[in-house]
C-alpha cells in the first residue's frame, strides 16, 4: 500500500509539472504501421493512436506524436526527438525498456504468395528463406524456435513483402495487423491471407530504462479507466470491427 501510494504521488506531482512546463509527452511510432499508426494529413491516426490518445486524455496528460521510419523510431529515445515509443513487449526489450500496461495484443504472422497455402508453424519453414524486418520482434523467436530456418533481416514491411513477391524469399513474418492491411495495400489478391498467428507480443508505450516512471504509472491509470468504462473497447470494434485482446 505505502508503494502504491508513493506512486500516485509522484504521478501527481509529475503531471502538475508537466502541466506547468506546457510540454507534451513525445511518442515516435513507425511510419507506415496500420491499421495501428499512420501519418495522414500531417496528424497521426490508428488503433493504437487513438487508445493512448484517449488513456492520456483521461489521466490529464498532454502527448505528441511523432512519426518515423521503422529503422528510426528506436533511436528517436536516444537522439531527443522522443520521450517514449510505441514498442511490443518482447523479452529481448525488457533489458533496454520500462513499459506501460499493454496498449493492445498483437501476434506475429506468416504471408506467401497466393495461391500458395500459409505454413502451418514456423518449424514448416525448414530450410526456407524467410525475411522480417530488422527492428521487429520475431527474428530472434523464430531462430529459437525454428533454428532450421533461414531469417534474412530487411528494412520494413515494404521491402519484406516486396521480396517474397519477387521470389527471393518463400515468406515475410510480419506483424499480423500491419501485414494483412501494407499486403492489401501493396500487392492487392497477391498475398495469401493469414489464418493462423504466432507470438503473441503486447504492445506498450516503452521509455528508456529508469526513466519517466511517474508518465507510465499515470498512463496507466488512464487505460485502465477507459478498460473500465468501455471505450478501449469501442476504440477497437471502431477500427477493426470486432473484439480487441
Amino acid at each position: 500500500m505505502i508503494g502504491r501510494s508513493v506512486a500516485a504521488l509522484l504521478t501527481v506531482l509529475w503531471l502538475s509539472q508537466a502541466q506547468a512546463r506546457a510540454e507534451p509527452v513525445r511518442i515516435s511510432h513507425v511510419e507506415p504501421f496500420p491499421p495501428l499508426a499512420e501519418l495522414k494529413n500531417g496528424r497521426s491516426e490508428g488503433l493504437a493512436i487513438d487508445i493512448v490518445r484517449a488513456a492520456a486524455a483521461r489521466a490529464g496528460i498532454e502527448v505528441e506524436f511523432v512519426a518515423l521510419p521503422l529503422e528510426q523510431f528506436r533511436l528517436s529515445l536516444k537522439d531527443g526527438r522522443a520521450d517514449a515509443i510505441f514498442l511490443g513487449i518482447a523479452p529481448e526489450n525488457l533489458s533496454i525498456f520500462d513499459f506501460s500496461d499493454p496498449v493492445l495484443t498483437t501476434a506475429g504472422a506468416f504471408y506467401v504468395r497466393a495461391p500458395a497455402p500459409e505454413p502451418e508453424s514456423p518449424p514448416a519453414l525448414a530450410g526456407k528463406i524467410v525475411v522480417t524486418p530488422r527492428a521487429g520482434p520475431l527474428a530472434e523467436y523464430i531462430k529459437m524456435n525454428a533454428p532450421a530456418v533461414n531469417i534474412v533481416l530487411t528494412t520494413d514491411y515494404e521491402e519484406s513483402l516486396t521480396r517474397v513477391m519477387r521470389g527471393e524469399a518463400t515468406a515475410a513474418a510480419l506483424n499480423y495487423h500491419v501485414g494483412t492491411v501494407l499486403a492489401a495495400r501493396l500487392f492487392p489478391g497477391q498475398f495469401t491471407v493469414p489464418r493462423r498467428m504466432f507470438r503473441e507480443v503486447p504492445q506498450a508505450i516503452g521509455v528508456l530504462k529508469g526513466e519517466h516512471a511517474p508518465f507510465l504509472s499515470g498512463l496507466n491509470i488512464g487505460l485502465a479507466a477507459i478498460r473500465a468504462d468501455g471505450t478501449w473497447q469501442r476504440i477497437n470494434t471502431r477500427w477493426m470491427g470486432q473484439p480487441g485482446q
